[in-house]
């Protein structure tokens, strides 16, 4: 059985959720004897084909040369890992038109929500379901704004929907503004609901790695046969690591600095508890264009306040016995995680995780058993929920006490070799 894996991403260029499940994914599914190749692309005049880890990665510079490529390498399977446009509908069709079976996993939640977070109007978890007039809505149309109309406006070609908000984007009248975002936003979110279902379509299966996202992709009309769910494994299950307490009581935090992670609830809640004995640590990362003003903002409150340490950024080798230094990790996130991964990472070194009671944090995380559930936004809660905990220590021992071992890599590989065998079989 010969199978392609792709991705937009893959190591050493960066090292991202989807791509450290993918990297992780075909190093176990050699160890049963299925070698992969990966096709990921890279911003260069010219394809190069390179070893990673022992394995075969073909980076390519435009879709041209993937589909010379795919020509060249026919394949049983086809796992695409992302949806982008270096690595999306165009790739997943060709692999389609060969005849090679077709699988997508769903990383993130993008794929269904334009809005990128699952997040209704930003603040609330949304279902998923993509409807036009409640789409607009959540991306800036006005509710005024009848349900017939914007069924109507979704119906214009994007090319002139675009042309038109683009014309009246630089108006110094907000009115003529909000008139671009709404004769805009309905075409963008039909073409959306387009390439969902092309998606749909042109996969045999689809992998989703939470129960919210196989839920929102049922309500949108993908057959349950056509879906799996497969969450996530870490590199090993959870062995007893016996460590008491710290004094004072360490928090810890591993994300980027973007404000969909949550970091700067973690700074604000702690302005509300200034005489906590408590260390928050954190080693964020990407300081860029998306979360440098968060970082800021975030570095402003940690120099008036010396519990809050800002540590250098870890290698995915140091991320283990980082976590077990802390007493809790904290995973404050704002938006609908399809994992996260760092949660199970957390729980393998059987530390408690205080996280956002919301999408795929709250359902691996069971409030008050093995970790503490926060309303996501509430800045006031989060401070309460720390208070708690350290000025209850023992709460935190009973927490990772009961810490029960977590899923492993190696059996999201074996789920996934069954998934190819079972389209094998379909063949």
């Amino acid at each position: 059985m010969n199978v392609i894996q792709a991705s937009a991403w893959f190591p050493p260029d960066s090292f991202g959720g989807v791509e450290v499940y993918l990297d992780g994914l075909v190093e176990d599914l050699r160890t049963i004897d299925l070698n992969c190749k990966v096709a990921a692309a890279r911003n260069q005049s010219q394809p190069t084909v390179e070893q990673y880890n022992a394995t075969e990665v073909f980076r390519y510079p435009n879709l041209e040369t993937f589909q010379a490529w795919l020509r060249e390498n026919q394949s049983d399977i086809y796992h695409q890992h992302t949806l982008r446009s270096s690595c999306g509908l165009p790739h997943l069709q060709s692999a389609k038109q060969l005849g090679m079976k077709t699988i997508v996993t769903v990383h993130m939640p993008d794929v269904s929500c334009l809005r990128g977070t699952m997040m209704q109007g930003g603040n609330s978890a949304c279902d998923g379901k993509i409807e036009i007039d409640r789409c607009s809505a959540c991306l800036g149309v006005s509710k005024r704004v009848p349900s017939w109309v914007t069924e109507t406006l979704s119906d214009l070609p994007n090319s002139i929907a675009d042309s038109m908000r683009d014309r009246l984007r630089h108006s110094s009248d907000v009115r003529l503004r909000q008139l671009g975002t709404t004769i805009a936003t309905p075409s963008q979110i039909r073409h959306h609901q387009r390439q969902f279902d092309q998606m749909v379509e042109l996969s045999d299966r689809i992998v989703v790695v939470c129960q919210w996202l196989y839920d929102a992709f049922v309500l949108n009309g993908v057959p349950e046969s056509k879906l799996l769910l497969s969450r996530h494994g870490v590199v090993n299950s959870a062995q007893p690591i016996q460590k008491s307490v710290n004094f004072p009581i360490r928090i810890g935090f591993l994300g980027r600095w973007q404000e969909t992670k949550g970091v700067q609830i973690l700074a604000q809640a702690l302005q509300q508890i200034p005489n906590v004995p408590v260390e928050l640590v954190i080693h964020a990362t990407h300081a860029d264009q998306h979360g440098n003003e968060n970082r800021e903002n975030v570095l402003a409150i940690a120099q008036n306040d010396s519990r809050i340490q800002i540590k250098p950024p870890l290698t995915r080798s140091q991320i283990s016995d980082a976590i077990a230094q802390f007493d809790l990790l904290a995973v404050p996130s704002q938006w609908m995680e399809t994992g996260p991964l760092v949660v199970l990472e957390s729980f393998a070194m059987r530390t408690p995780v205080i996280g956002s009671d919301l999408g795929g944090i709250a359902e691996l995380v069971k409030h008050k058993v093995d970790g503490w559930l926060v309303p996501a936004k509430d800045v006031n809660e989060w401070a309460k929920a720390i208070a708690f905990l350290v000025e209850n220590p023992s709460t935190i021992a009973q927490l990772k006490q009961n810490i029960q071992p977590v899923k492993t890599r190696v059996r999201v590989a074996a789920e996934m070799f069954e998934l190819y065998q079972s389209l094998m079989r379909e063949s």
